[in-house]
């Protein structure tokens, strides 16, 4: 009797390791989205402001545009309503600062990297397209 329980708990310690240390079955979708959105840019429509460039900011320029709203505007550039953001791409500010092409404040403030190289495009697009207000 003594051997066979040897033996049992001889094969149930490696199984259970390998069950406990097995594959890592997470979605990447799931924990990183950002590349889902990534992985869908399209830029061959129309950019919207509301539905494209407004989203971006709101996400980007502090939370809900706390950086650049009226109560406290960094850089005296408000983004928290279109005229401001019309404004700001107009004279150049907008795509300068995000592009970093060194012609304005690198932006978004204090971050180590731009924007999405998908929400630059977007962005570009809706300021060729001269920034309707859409």
């Amino acid at each position: 009797m003594k051997p066979s329980f040897q033996w049992l708990l001889a094969l149930s310690i490696p199984a259970l390791l390998l069950h406990t240390t097995g594959c890592y079955f997470d979605n990447v979708q799931e924990l990183h989205p950002e590349l889902l959105l990534e992985n869908s840019c399209d830029t061959t429509v129309v950019m919207s402001y509301q539905t494209d460039i407004k989203p971006i900011l709101s996400g980007s320029c502090g939370a809900n545009n706390s950086c650049h709203n009226t109560g406290g505007a960094g850089g005296g550039v408000v983004l928290e309503q279109y005229a401001g953001v019309k404004a700001a791409a107009a004279n150049g500010k907008l795509l300068s600062s995000i592009t970093w092409d060194g012609n304005a404040s690198f932006m978004p403030k204090g971050s180590p990297t731009q924007l999405s190289d998908c929400s630059i495009a977007k962005i570009n697009k809706w300021i060729q397209a001269g920034s309707p207000d859409n």
